[in-house]
């Protein structure tokens, strides 16, 4: 590979070529694994495209995107790395392993359309969603490539751009688009995912122009679509765009849905099992993937010792790769008389400690996030800013600004049957030490609001285990918090063993 650097970052290995660019896989000097886009072609037009590429795509910010972590559009070659995701395309996955079923494509919509709030949100338009640009790791989908967006304060062109399988009618007759068109397309990529096909008359078949005809003039064929979502999808399709629904009320719709399995907690209780089956897969391979580039482009490396594994325990909780293991969660935070959510990033605690009441063996530190990636940390990680989960999905990266808290003992642990009203299953609260609690206070003051992950705080032991990385929506005041809800009791007793409950 004739270029083996963009600016700090590595490359280790080819993902995809096109006719305008390369995506290459690549390792950061801390060792977070980025995909880093550059441009083949070099005319004064492609850089300027590309150019305003990396500004736009720098605005977006949100969990069901994929982030710009750093960019060179000036340099020799220009590029671009954003956050790596290594799962499969909507597309893939409907080649592969079908259509969805109603409930499945519910979670799906809700993901993409909270993407198009973000986006839509840094005043930007998409122009290209469509079943290809959208991933779906187990946690949620990421709307990706935004080649072909615009901003509110860019020029717009009256081209028609986009794959007029699944742009607007509007995209195709040459008009400028905005916040409708996306909804359009995200009509369209679900009609995809739940029909096998663009909504359009003969479904792509027939030449480039016979179908920008048919999409310009919106000969819809919605054949096959099951009653149960036209609710959904229909109104997302309509010709006017004035009739269309906002991606908030997308989303509002989804969730009224979805709120019909109030324990259903992500990819693995929505998604059909081969659809999960096959995203795993991908994603070990694609990690399996990363460490072989590793390997080869640091051949020279001494090998180093491995720490010998830690004594077997016998545990109730759930083993790694189980239904419930590693899963994403909502908590809920108690606090100052007010309720607060924040949204559980990974909770990883799968080795009990022996501990009295309240008291971990060991202290658990509470740190700023910096970054994170997925898989193994770097074997030659610095001690005390990388730390890794111990099913080795998660590793995070914490800030050094000596912004931290240390947690020698809890007032008190409890996991317990909640009552609270709506709530289901089994909770866990702790109370920090009035101490704690202030400087506790003091880090979600610090962090609230941030964009992601800077708005998450890790909670590690000095061994270097990640414990969990939520997510702080607004400062927190109180010193009674509830960590998690809607878990198994064994989970519940589990997490609080963990944070040091008696047995």
């Amino acid at each position: 590979m004739p270029v083996e650097r963009f600016g700090p970052y590595v490359v280790l290995e080819q993902l995809a070529s096109g006719g305008m660019g390369r995506i290459l896989l690549a390792r950061s000097p801390g060792g977070r694994t980025v995909a880093v886009k550059t441009l083949l072609a070099d005319s004064a037009d492609d850089r300027r495209r590309f150019r305003r590429e990396v500004r736009l795509a720098q605005r977006v910010r949100g969990i069901y995107t994929a982030d710009v972590v750093a960019a060179d559009p000036d340099a020799a070659l220009p590029w671009m790395a954003t956050e790596y995701i290594p799962a499969p395309s909507l597309r893939d996955l409907v080649e592969r392993w079908g259509v969805l079923e109603t409930g499945s494509l519910h979670w799906v919509a809700a993901g993409i359309a909270e993407a198009l709030l973000s986006i839509h949100t840094a005043g930007l338009v998409h122009r290209d969603v469509k079943p290809s640009n959208v991933l779906l790791p187990v946690d949620g989908p990421r709307v990706i490539d935004f080649g072909i967006s615009h901003g509110n304060d860019v020029t717009r062109t009256q081209t028609a751009l986009g794959t007029v399988l699944y742009a607007s009618p509007e995209q195709a007759r040459a008009e400028p688009p905005d916040a409708a068109s996306d909804v359009f397309s995200l009509g369209a990529t679900l009609f995809h995912l739940a029909v096998g096909r663009a909504p359009y008359r003969d479904g792509g078949a027939g030449s480039a122009l016979e179908q920008l005809v048919r999409t310009a003039g919106g000969d819809l064929d919605l054949a096959g679509l099951p009653a149960e979502l036209e609710p959904l999808v229909l109104p997302c399709l309509e010709l006017d765009p004035s009739a269309r629904p906002t991606p908030e009320q997308v989303l509002v719709h989804c969730q009224q849905w979805l709120a019909r399995r109030p324990d259903a907690r992500g990819g693995e209780d929505w998604l059909p099992p081969d659809w999960v089956r096959a995203i795993e897969r991908h994603r070990a391979q694609r990690m399996r993937t990363v460490l072989e580039a590793e390997r080869r482009a640091k051949p020279d490396d001494v090998t180093r010792p491995v720490q010998p594994p830690q004594p077997t325990s016998r545990l109730t909780a759930p083993a790694p790769g189980s239904d419930r293991a590693g899963r994403r969660r909502r908590v809920l935070l108690a606090g100052g008389g007010a309720a607060v959510f924040l949204a559980v990033a990974t909770l990883m605690v799968l080795r009990p400690w022996t501990a009295e009441a309240g008291k971990p063996d060991g202290p658990v530190r509470i740190l700023p996030v910096e970054s994170k990636s997925p898989g193994m940390c770097p074997t030659d990680s610095p001690s005390g800013r990388f730390w890794q989960s111990d099913d080795r999905q998660i590793c995070v990266v914490t800030s050094d600004d000596g912004e931290d808290l240390t947690v020698e003992r809890f007032t008190a642990v409890r996991a317990y049957p909640d009552t609270d009203p709506g709530m289901s299953g089994w909770a866990v609260d702790v109370t920090f030490q009035e101490t704690d609690r202030a400087a506790f206070t003091k880090l979600t003051a610090l962090v609230a609001g941030r964009t992601g992950p800077h708005d998450e705080l890790a909670f590690v032991t000095d061994s270097g285990r990640l414990l969990t990385a939520p997510r702080i929506m607004e400062k927190i005041t109180g010193s009674t918090v509830k960590i998690a809800y809607r878990l198994k009791e064994n989970e519940a007793r589990f997490l609080a063993k963990a944070l040091g409950a008696p047995s």
